[in-house]
């Protein structure tokens, strides 16, 4: 599997590296495609989709293409596996579920460019769809790679997301009728920070300790459930108190 990954040249150098330690720990192999930041936001945004399409045009029509945010962490290189099989036999593709909260699409869940494994046949077969963000003609923004998703539903061409398990900053955005995932949201394979304009000019302790469960094999238990019954609350409780009693022991110390 080669995932690709995207990001601007202000994101701090520790983002990459502890970012490769984990994908390398997995056996995932991740190409960087790094883009000035001196650009507007619209501008950046839209090379990110820029850059996804230009990879899914380039492969050989038989190809699976593989792609991880650089605020996206691996955690289960079993799941990412079988993902990677699963879109490669069905000609499909799958990804980490997410949706656009604030706006008339919060109810349309799509597999995001945080982590997404597609099939370039289904590309092909869903009319080789841009995956640049874009307003539509009833002025609904489209998020990058969004579009692959509603073509899907539009053909019935099956697909698979991958829903959050939990998160762990309070608060957090609905996802359509499933549940919340925010900041630090923890997917089957995968956790994302979300905040990745917080990356520039220091490391969150949150990143930090995240990459350290990721390393040292640690099983990772956000603090707050994307479903009531999704976690029980005593993991949450246990996570939350070791948390504490860690934190207190480093500022003794």
């Amino acid at each position: 599997m080669k995932f690709y990954s995207f990001y601007t040249n202000d994101i701090h150098d520790d983002i990459i590296k502890t970012h490769r330690l984990c994908c390398n720990k997995y056996g995932v192999d991740i190409s960087y495609h790094v883009e000035q930041a001196n650009q507007s936001y619209d501008a950046i945004y839209t090379a990110h989709g820029d850059f996804m399409t230009n990879i899914v045009e380039s492969a050989t029509d038989d190809d699976v293409v593989c792609f991880l945010d650089v605020d996206c962490l691996p955690h289960n290189g079993r799941i990412l596996t079988e993902a990677y099989e699963w879109a490669k036999a069905n000609k499909s593709f799958i990804g980490n579920a997410q949706n656009i909260s604030h706006t008339v699409m919060r109810n349309r869940l799509y597999a995001a460019a945080s982590m997404l494994i597609i099939s370039k046949a289904a590309w092909i077969e869903l009319d080789k769809p841009s995956f640049s963000w874009f307003m539509d003609e009833r002025d609904r923004q489209i998020d990058t790679a969004q579009l692959v998703t509603l073509r899907a539903d539009d053909v019935g061409l099956p697909y698979r997301l991958m829903f959050p398990i939990g998160f762990d900053e309070a608060g957090g955005w609905q996802l359509g009728s499933y549940g919340r995932y925010g900041k630090g949201t923890l997917y089957p394979a995968t956790w994302h920070y979300f905040r990745i304009s917080a990356l520039k000019s220091e490391i969150p302790e949150l990143w930090r300790r995240r990459v350290g469960n990721i390393l040292n094999d640690e099983t990772i238990f956000p603090l707050y459930p994307s479903l009531p019954y999704g976690i029980p609350d005593w993991k949450l409780k246990v996570s939350n108190l070791f948390y504490r009693l860690k934190k207190n022991r480093l500022r003794r110390s």
